[in-house]
């Protein structure tokens, strides 16, 4: 990716991310990529417009989600310690 360059395609950030077209879009309309942070539309005024995507930032939200959701799994993991009667 050109280091210069902010926004990226759909089909750029896919690859890059290593998620599906559908999996961002996916993942947009559930407010886990946030607009105008990980993504902006290339004509704002029109909801049917292109989407473009700051890579550096949905990596950062999908690293903290992943991280999240370890620290979920390891609370769960976790055994209550009862003291012998």
């Amino acid at each position: 990716m050109a280091a210069n360059k902010k926004y990226f395609t759909s089909k750029e950030a896919a690859e890059y991310l290593a998620r599906s077209e559908r999996t961002l879009l996916n993942m947009r309309n559930a407010g886990m990529l946030i607009e105008g942070t990980c993504w902006i539309r290339k004509i704002p005024q029109n909801p049917n417009s292109h989407v473009l995507y700051n890579l550096e930032n949905c990596d950062a939200v999908l690293n903290g989600l992943a991280r999240a959701s370890s620290m979920e799994q390891d609370l769960l993991k976790r055994t209550k310690e009862v003291a012998p009667e």
